[in-house]
């Protein structure tokens, strides 16, 4: 497969494959780290010359919608996970901690500042589903952390594509 190949295949169903992408790497199944994929993306993007602002808005939507399924999941099954691994498995009691007062003390802002840190942001949205972070507050916050998160990572990639060509 050639480049030309590729870079025609990105063209033709980019979108939709990175919305999924992105969807599934916010439910932490794709087992690549958006550190990986979104500058990837980014590269992709100078190099076919697609529109990078139509991308990344497709990169938020599925980063967001997969971050919201999380939290629903989450709140539905995290608190009886959490209390479970608690109980039953003593050497997880610190982090368990950790993570608790993480949440009172910083609340939504800690979905902000998640999704902007690295290996953090993949488990903001259950750590905010067990810790019942209102609705509301977890998108506004989510979404705004994603999109800087997704904007800087996206643009490294394209800088590289910009620079190497």
């Amino acid at each position: 497969m050639q480049t030309s190949d590729i870079l025609s295949g990105f063209n033709q169903y980019g979108p939709l494959l990175i919305f999924i992408i992105l969807f599934l790497e916010s439910l932490n199944l794709t087992g690549i780290p958006a550190i990986i994929i979104l500058p990837t993306i980014g590269f992709f993007i100078k190099m076919s010359g697609s529109n990078f602002l139509f991308i990344y808005l497709i990169t938020v939507l599925g980063s967001v919608s997969g971050c919201l399924l999380y939290y629903v999941v989450a709140i539905k099954f995290g608190r009886p996970l959490y209390d479970f691994f608690y109980r039953k498995i003593p050497a997880t009691r610190r982090s368990l901690e950790k993570a608790s007062e993480l949440s009172e003390r910083y609340g939504a802002m800690m979905c902000f500042i998640g999704r902007i840190l690295p290996t953090v942001r993949t488990f903001i949205s259950l750590m905010s589903g067990i810790f019942a972070i209102p609705f509301k507050t977890f998108s506004f916050y989510s979404a705004a952390g994603i999109a800087i998160w997704n904007f800087m990572t996206l643009f490294i990639g394209y800088l590289v594509a910009l620079y190497s060509s």
